[in-house]
């Protein structure tokens, strides 16, 4: 048998009050939408983490931790930093078509690419996704309630769809 390693995953989780920054391994390896998804797992382990409530962003140094755990529930949004390439599982290929969008989540606006189903429309493309987490690819996200805060140029954002306030297609 082939020996594999853990899929590491370098990510920074944001609730309504907290940053949590660090890493997230999966074993077997996993791509992270898929981790988050992943229903038998209601928390989220993140190693080597920093903490930092959204209050203090900016203006204090984060606590550290060898390890948090976060709830599903709570997290608005997971910024992918750095991942560990893993194959996607076998499924049957469903032809879709980018949609540049701007979603609204807890504090967060985000920006960036959804690919959804040709002519369906955004309420139809998440009511038909199963899935708690969506993927935007080329995301930027701004925080409201903190002055200054920006992710730009990111892999993919992990938006949770049931913390999603609104959403709109951008031309």
């Amino acid at each position: 048998m082939e020996d594999v390693s853990p899929a590491i995953h370098e990510v920074a989780v944001y609730t309504d009050l907290l940053e949590v920054k660090g890493e997230v391994r999966a074993w077997p390896p996993r791509r992270m939408l898929d981790m988050l998804n992943a229903g038998q797992m209601p928390y989220l382990e993140i190693e080597q983490a920093s903490i930092l409530p959204l209050s203090h962003w900016g203006k204090a140094q984060p606590a550290v931790a060898e390890t948090v755990i976060l709830s599903k529930q709570e997290i608005i949004l997971v910024w992918l930093i750095r991942e560990t390439e893993v194959e996607a599982p076998e499924f049957s290929a469903v032809h879709k078509i980018p949609q540049q969008v701007v979603a609204y989540a807890g504090p967060f606006v985000a920006q960036g690419t959804l690919h959804i189903i040709p002519d369906s429309t955004l309420s139809q493309a998440l009511d038909t996704l199963r899935e708690t987490y969506v993927a935007l690819t080329e995301p930027s996200v701004y925080c409201l309630s903190v002055p200054g805060f920006s992710l730009k140029e990111g892999i993919v954002l992990g938006l949770n769809k049931e913390r999603l306030a609104a959403m709109q297609a951008r031309p």
